[in-house]
């Protein structure tokens, strides 16, 4: 061990034997620990919510859309299917309908949007069948209690909650974007109402889309929606999600006009979005507390110049260089930094592992997408932040440093 290095620990340590000194060294410590410790698990967590709806999307809605502009009906679906699975990196395809609607039960109503898929090929493209958690996934027909047949319908659970809706109620659906007129007095629109019987709710981890959510069969929804023969479009499954972008780019190039292909980021770019910039800004907030902690080392270090001023005469008449001196405060000051550091990134770690196995913080689930917080640790941004907390600390030694080394010998002797 060098000496300056020997010194600088002894210093480190001779700081708790006076005050004022060891009180701010204490308490820059212990900034470096809390601003390390929320840095590396408050961005574990972005990590982990931003990894947890990725993975909802990709897995619950299809990765890629296929429609034509304005959303206009599209009739050769079947051969636009086949050419579609022609792509390489397309692994299944299957024709679909959204729309509008509302549903009622009881008294109870509510606008929604309702999805007529083929129960089939439908399988190969949207989570759909995995995350039916009462009842069934079956969209064929069903009997009521009274014992007349219907067409299923599978809501999402928290809309069935709303409602007051159990597996087997009849629900009755309305369309008014295409409803008929009626003539005479008193003379209005009717629309077009389709009674279901519900097989099976779903939870597809995500509120958002199993309070809004319905499906029925596509041959149901052509008729209640006036689309003989017709589709909204199709929902594509690729081979790598990650990729879809550049799939969804190829296959409207070779389409052309009129049709779109839109990917599952594209989507939902608002949120991916949202979900970068608010890595950065949370970032940046906590940094500021490992900021306000290096400023507090600036003082512990001034503080332990005006101590030691006499030692640092004696040190330079004995022989040492500026550069020694320099070296031996910037080291007491880094040391502090790292004791700070390594105890933040410990219970950093702790915390991620407590939450990852016993999921302590709730989240509301009608706020997010999500009822716990999902938390995903990753090396690098462990790393990152001990390095960008040693730095700054490391930065921070410099001006007490420099004042120290540029100590005249004599003076500082004579320092009372």
């Amino acid at each position: 061990m060098s000496f300056e290095r020997f010194l600088a620990r002894k210093y480190f340590w001779a700081q708790r034997h006076n005050l004022s000194s060891g009180l701010i060294a204490l308490f820059s410590a212990l900034g470096v620990m809390i601003g390390t410790w929320l840095l590396i698990f408050v961005l574990s967590a972005i990590n982990g919510f931003e990894a947890e709806v990725n993975r909802q999307l990709m897995g619950k809605d299809a990765h890629v859309e296929i429609t034509r502009h304005q959303f206009l009906p599209i009739r050769e679906h079947e051969s636009l299917r086949r050419t579609v699975l022609e792509n390489k990196d397309v692994v299944a395809a299957a024709p679909f309908i959204l729309s509008k609607t509302v549903i009622s039960f009881k008294g109870n109503q509510d606008g929604i949007l309702v999805y007529g898929i083929d129960a089939d090929l439908s399988r190969g493209v949207i989570g759909l069948p995995e995350t039916v958690t009462r009842g069934e996934y079956r969209l064929d027909s069903l009997i009521d209690t009274a014992g007349r047949r219907f067409p299923a319908v599978i809501l999402g659970y928290a809309l069935a909650a709303r409602l007051g809706v159990e597996t087997g109620d009849k629900v009755f659906l309305a369309d008014f974007s295409k409803s008929d007129f009626t003539g005479g007095l008193g003379s209005g629109m009717m629309p077009r109402i389709q009674p279901c019987v519900v097989a099976g709710m779903f939870e597809s981890g995500m509120y958002q889309y199993d309070e809004t959510l319905a499906y029925i069969s596509l041959a149901t929804a052509q008729r209640l929606f006036g689309m003989p023969g017709a589709v909204t479009g199709l929902q594509l499954r690729v081979r790598d999600p990650h990729h879809s972008p550049v799939t969804a780019a190829a296959l409207e190039q070779k389409l052309g006009f009129p049709y779109r292909a839109v990917d599952w980021q594209a989507k939902n770019s608002t949120l991916i979005k949202w979900m970068a910039y608010e890595k950065v800004l949370v970032g940046l907030a906590l940094g500021i507390i490992i900021l306000i902690a290096a400023f507090n080392i600036i003082s512990s270090l001034i503080m332990v110049v005006n101590d030691k001023t006499r030692e640092i005469g004696i040190l330079r008449a004995m022989g040492a260089t500026r550069a020694s001196i320099l070296r031996i405060f910037v080291y007491e000051g880094m040391l502090v930094g790292l004791v700070g550091s390594l105890a933040g990134a410990a219970l950093g770690l702790l915390s991620y592992w407590v939450q990852k196995e016993f999921g302590l913080i709730r989240l509301p689930g009608d706020v997010y997408f999500v009822t716990v917080l999902p938390v995903d640790l990753r090396w690098p941004d462990v790393i990152g932040v001990l390095a960008l907390t040693n730095l700054l600390c490391g930065l921070a030694t410099l001006p007490p440093a420099l004042k120290a080394a540029r100590q005249d010998p004599v003076e500082a002797i004579r320092h009372e």
